[in-house]
């Protein structure tokens, strides 16, 4: 299939919440908690609300980052949203946060939708297709040396922040070049897809902030991949690079 309809209701429910969430931000933002390492606004709730009226015109199920899992459940296609990715910074003013909609099959990548709205950056992709930014083609980089690259990562609410842990995620980034921690893991992938970073790796995070960026990813000519974790339900060891080279040293310290 071509999913160009999905992809077309996606870049709809992309800018739809993006304009929205552009509108809010201009106004007082009213918290609805803000406990331990992470925040909830009432602009993700309604950026998410907007983004289900707009993909209801489609038959797949959804699984929402606020709202959970609506639809008939199916073994096909399902949609992965996260409607404020990089809320923190969204909340502080920090231009670092975007809209994420994305279609998986299982734990396959179909298509994905990332919209930075704060730069009008809109990237789309589709596996096996290609991937764009504002209908410009993009691709991955060609770095291959990890001392040469640029890796995107983070520490999301739901890792072990342990000394040992923390140790080993510093065994598997400290032969890149540089590191950057943009605060939201799927702008950090877009821009893996697009050349600006190289690689991406990042424990325990939720696969909704990673859905749409890793279909990016794939779809630029990226090596992609989400390994469940045990953390808790829904959170997964994410990785992706531009090159097998870049993947393997992100991947030889599990």
């Amino acid at each position: 299939m071509s999913w160009d309809a999905e992809l077309r209701l996606a870049r709809e429910a992309a800018l739809r919440a993006g304009d929205l969430l552009t509108r809010l931000r201009a106004g007082q933002l009213d918290v609805d908690s803000d406990a331990g390492r992470d925040i909830k606004l009432a602009a993700d709730r309604q950026a998410e609300a907007a983004i289900l009226d707009t993909l209801a015109a489609s038959p797949h199920p959804i699984l929402a980052e606020e709202s959970g899992v609506s639809g008939s459940a199916t073994d096909g296609p399902r949609w992965i949203v996260d409607p404020l990715d990089g809320t923190v910074n969204y909340s502080r003013g920090l231009d670092l946060c975007c809209v994420s909609i994305a279609l998986w099959d299982g734990e396959r990548p179909l298509c994905g939708v990332v919209h930075d709205f704060t730069r009008r950056e809109l990237f789309c992709g589709v596996v096996g297709r290609g991937a764009w930014r504002n209908d410009a083609p993009i691709q991955v980089s060609a770095a291959a040396d990890p001392a040469r690259a640029i890796l995107g990562t983070g520490f999301p609410v739901n890792r072990d922040f342990a000394s040992p842990a923390l140790h080993r995620f510093i065994d598997r980034v400290r032969s890149f070049k540089k590191l950057r921690l943009l605060g939201s893991a799927a702008l950090s992938l877009a821009w893996v897809a697009c050349g600006r970073l190289d690689a991406y790796c990042e424990e325990d995070i939720m696969l909704w902030d990673v859905a749409a960026g890793l279909a990016l990813v794939a779809a630029a000519g990226g090596r992609a991949e989400a390994t469940p974790s045990p953390a808790r339900p829904m959170a997964h060891l994410a990785r992706a690079a531009a090159t097998a080279g870049l993947f393997a040293a992100i991947s030889a310290k599990d």
